[in-house]
């Protein structure tokens, strides 16, 4: 599809599968089932009372309405006005979702009737008054917030806004414009041969860049978006059942899930002739696991997807037939279009292990902070003498066979678990502001329980483990959270006065 029509091309995308397969099954969620005319038609309207309300082109809305189809219309609408879609999470603390608004200097929360008493929280969080939700449409409405913004930045009007971890314990904003997210869905259509007739599973929250596949690019193929009810994500078996009723026929989640469904699922036994493609990205997929489930979805096309959220997708490995543990599972290579290469301490490109530098067209325009834009990315040096911008994502890596990319660690503190990326020193910010604490360090054991195990080292006094983690989840979201907290006198210092991390890392542990 070329052409943006009279909005982004984003929007453009549903208003173009309505007018040509306006009968087509366009989303499922439970029993509810909209055609791409009836989905176009609920956008329109909404998008109308939007704009009474207020909102405006270049404004930025958050979608605080759990995920569902009464999300995905907001999101549209909220293109549709010429506006930044910026999703939610409704099950984090509101007191974070504040920062974030404040961050990212959003204008409007649409609400659900479930989220409303939370948005009116965020916006006290923010330090106004409780104000008033007025309604939209039925189930949905809207509360302004009216945080002060700046113009878009300069190279593209941004579409999309994403959250990642961040350092200080104020998530950063990660704007994108409409053709970073176009041109991964534009990709993943032509090379996962996605057409009308397939049923893509949608699991991935709204917030996490994964989504992106689902809503755009089966708009992109005029395919039926088919959500995954929330209640079942807990449930490994249902889960396989829901892919089996819904004959879903794209998939694409994180190893964490498809592991369980390995495990306590029972995929091995439920027959899926439909499901065609499974993807997966997020964290590294654990050989023994990826080979047992490849053997069972012999004819299946397996993808390996690398990149964080700042350049969605920029790199993949279609996992060869045949393919076994005792083989080395790369990240492969740059996606259409993008440039991803390896680059040394002084950002030069290199032929040997280096930081993994990605630059094109998939990589966002640039954080938001405190309001204002930040660049994300810096000049790297190539090999002919000339420069080029590109994100430095603190992934290294080293070339493999046939100049695939093979991963090697973290530059800095952030990891990865179940699929989400976090930064410790986000964690450890929220903890230093509880009154009981002196001191904290957050630690990722990789070989600790299944998946890697997070453990946080505090001293305190006068409160408790079981105090503590009231605390924390109230302050944290889920995926966030500790697997242990080890209460101790004193942290250990390095000579220079900093915490000993390679110490606590190291320290057997014990419950106390």
């Amino acid at each position: 599809m070329s052409g943006t029509g009279p909005w982004g091309p984003l929007d453009a995308l549903l208003a173009s599968a309505a007018h040509d397969h306006p009968g087509r099954e366009a989303v499922v969620e439970g029993e509810q089932v909209l055609t791409y005319g009836e989905l176009e038609e609920r956008v329109r309207e909404l998008a109308a009372r939007l704009r009474t309300s207020g909102v405006r082109p270049g404004d930025r809305v958050g979608v605080y309405v759990p995920k569902g189809t009464d999300a995905l219309i907001a999101v549209y609408a909220s293109l549709r006005c010429g506006a930044v879609a910026a999703p939610l999470d409704v099950k984090g603390p509101p007191e974070r979702t504040a920062r974030m608004a404040v961050n990212a200097a959003l204008g409007f929360l649409v609400t659900s009737e479930h989220t409303a008493a939370s948005a009116v929280r965020v916006r006290e969080f923010t330090d106004r008054d409780p104000g008033e939700i007025r309604p939209l449409v039925p189930g949905l409405g809207i509360l302004p917030l009216g945080l002060p913004t700046e113009p878009a930045p300069e190279g593209g009007d941004g579409g999309y806004l994403l959250f990642t971890s961040g350092s200080t314990g104020w998530p950063k904003g990660v704007l994108l414009s409409h053709e970073n997210v176009l041109h991964f869905a534009r990709w993943t259509v032509e090379q996962f041969g996605l057409k009308f007739s397939d049923r893509i599973g949608s699991q991935a929250s709204l917030t996490f860049d994964l989504s992106t596949f689902d809503i755009f690019g089966s708009a992109l193929s005029a395919a039926c978006l088919v959500l995954l009810p929330e209640p079942l994500k807990a449930f490994p078996q249902d889960v396989v059942s829901w892919l089996g009723t819904q004959r879903i026929s794209a998939f694409y989640a994180v190893p964490t899930l498809y592991q369980a469904l390995l495990h306590q699922g029972g995929i091995g036994a439920a027959p899926l002739p439909d499901l065609r493609i499974i993807a997966f990205a997020g964290e590294p997929f654990p050989a023994v696991d990826l080979e047992r489930l490849m053997n069972l979805f012999e004819t299946a096309d397996f993808y390996n997807l690398y990149g964080p959220t700042e350049t969605n997708v920029c790199t993949f490995e279609k996992v060869p037939h045949g393919w076994s543990a005792r083989d080395r599972l790369s990240i492969g290579k740059e996606i259409a279009g993008v440039q991803v290469e390896l680059v040394d301490d002084e950002h030069r490109v290199t032929s040997d292990e280096g930081e993994i530098a990605v630059s094109g067209p998939t990589v966002a325009l640039g954080y938001l902070q405190n309001g204002r834009h930040r660049a994300l990315t810096s000049p790297i040096s190539l090999a002919d003498g000339r420069t080029r911008a590109a994100y430095l994502t603190g992934d290294l890596g080293y070339y493999g066979d046939e100049g695939k990319i093979h991963l090697r660690g973290r530059r800095d503190h952030q990891i990865k678990r179940r699929g989400y990326r976090i930064d410790l020193q986000d964690i450890e910010s929220v903890v230093q502001e509880f009154p009981s604490v002196r001191g904290c360090a957050a630690v990722w054991d990789p070989e600790g329980t299944p998946g890697g195990e997070l453990r946080l080292h505090v001293a305190a006094e006068g409160t408790t483990e079981g105090q503590l983690r009231e605390q924390l989840f109230s302050s944290l979201p889920r995926h966030m959270l500790p697997d242990r907290i080890q209460l101790t006198e004193r942290l250990p210092l390095t000579e220079r006065g900093k915490v000993d991390r390679e110490a606590l890392a190291s320290a057997e542990p014990t419950r106390e």
